[in-house]
């Protein structure tokens, strides 16, 4: 059962869930990120960053088959988001390689990484054995409970119950709602018998790909990845043309990083017109100063 992808949307809908699974504390709210490293295009799947400075950075990996290598991989991703963020490195930080199965961890063997001060950073969960210790009232097990149970026929008993406990955790609807439909997606995931759209039937639910918050979600990411595609392939091709330094091309990315998809995209027709540096900072300026204006714009329209 590959159920990873839905651990992340979980985190990320509701991140309060890692904690619980790990049987942390958190001292402040936290927000799930997945980030792509610049340098070599490789994601780190997840990191739970605080949203006060000087607390706990987070990584969570969820494994959901043998991988010999999984500690070595997690303690690279650890580095190299550390190496881009100097300003982080001296924050605390922990790693949680949460199994859906314990069998396919195999151990960390050499893989064990502790500070000066003995403390350990790298940590294993198994995930069916946390959820049979939770208490009653934790909403990771309200959401996760379908992992813990044995055939389909127990499902059909207990879904309706097990979403009314997840109504009254006193979450917004939207959270409800996305919690609610992926303990449909991973009880699809685990009994092949039973399809989300039957599930979404049985609860009266709208399916996720028809709702506002996944129409918005997909388009957001669609932009996103167009708009960082775009920006890698101006950087390679001014790159190529103009020969400019290390720095100067990481002085240009940041500028590119602001301009919008049209920009970006008419840059790729004007950018073999500039023949100087000078030229295409001249570009970008202009550019970034009028979206600037644009706010102003509007609210000057407003007001007449």
């Amino acid at each position: 059962m590959k159920t990873d992808p839905l651990f992340y949307e979980l985190f990320q809908a509701y991140p309060q869930i890692f904690f619980e699974i790990v049987q942390v504390i958190p001292l402040c709210p936290y927000r799930f990120e997945s980030i792509t490293v610049k340098s070599t295009e490789k994601r780190i799947d997840g990191v739970l960053e605080p949203t006060i400075l000087g607390q706990p950075i987070y990584f969570a990996e969820v494994q959901a088959f043998p991988d010999k290598e999984i500690y070595w991989r997690v303690l690279r991703e650890c580095s190299t988001y550390f190496e881009q963020r100097s300003k982080l490195r001296d924050t605390e930080w922990y790693a949680f390689v949460i199994w859906l199965d314990k069998d396919d961890d195999k151990g960390f063997k050499k893989a064990v990484i502790k500070d000066e001060q003995n403390v350990q950073r790298i940590y294993s969960a198994h995930l069916i054995e946390i959820l049979k210790k939770l208490p009653a009232n934790s909403l990771a097990l309200k959401v996760l409970r379908p992992l813990i149970v044995d055939n389909e026929e127990e499902v059909r008993q207990n879904i309706v119950s097990w979403v009314e406990q997840i109504h009254a955790a006193d979450l917004s609807a939207d959270v409800e709602q996305r919690l609610v439909m992926l303990m449909a997606q991973l009880i699809e995931e685990k009994f092949k018998i039973l399809s989300y759209k039957e599930l979404c039937k049985m609860l009266n639910l709208t399916p996720f790909d028809q709702t506002d918050t996944f129409i918005e979600t997909y388009q957001r990411k669609f932009q996103e990845g167009l708009k960082e595609e775009l920006v890698q392939r101006l950087l390679q091709m001014i790159n190529v043309k103009y020969r400019f330094s290390r720095d100067t091309i990481n002085k240009l990315a940041t500028k590119l990083n602001q301009l919008t998809l049209d920009d970006l995209k008419n840059l790729f027709v004007d950018v073999f017109h500039l023949k100087r540096l000078k030229d295409l900072n001249e570009w970008l300026d202009q550019h970034l100063v009028a979206q600037l204006q644009q706010p102003n714009d509007q609210l000057a329209n407003l007001q007449n």
